[in-house]
Parts: structure tokens; sequence; C-alpha cells
């Protein structure tokens, strides 16, 4: 018993002093620092803001109905 509680303890304190070192590297890569946009990328964002414009206008719904737009966006 005391092995485990022992084992367990010695588990939590690693953890602990990990997360920290984590979470900073998780947040530098999420924020994007020194990474270029590709062309796609790009591509989509455009793409999402004309949706959000088309979605508007049209009062259109649906899963189908965004895939088809930016399936048609995409291409050209």
């Amino acid at each position: 018993m005391t092995k485990h509680l022992a084992l367990a303890v010695t588990i939590a304190w690693l953890a602990a002093g990990a997360a920290p070192a984590m979470a900073e590297t998780k947040a530098a890569t999420t924020a994007g620092e020194g990474k270029k946009v590709s062309a796609q990328q790009q591509r989509m964002k455009d793409c999402a803001a004309k949706w959000k414009d088309e979605k508007k206008a049209k009062n259109v719904k649906g899963r189908d109905a965004y895939r088809s737009f930016m399936s048609g966006c995409l291409k050209g």
C-alpha cells in the first residue's frame, strides 16, 4: 500500500513540474510565432469569411450548403 502511495506521489510531483513547460511549448506552437500561413490556409480563411456573407445574404445553413460553397470557393 505504501509503495503505491509513494509511486502516486512521485508521479504527481513529476507531472506538476512538467506541466508549466508543456503549457509554454503548446502556447508558443498554437500562437503561430514564426510560422507563415500557406496559400491553402489563406484561401480557407478567405472562403470562410465569404461564407459568413453568403450565409447572411442567401439565408442558407447546414453542412451540405457549407461544403458546397467551400468547394466552389476553393476551386477558384
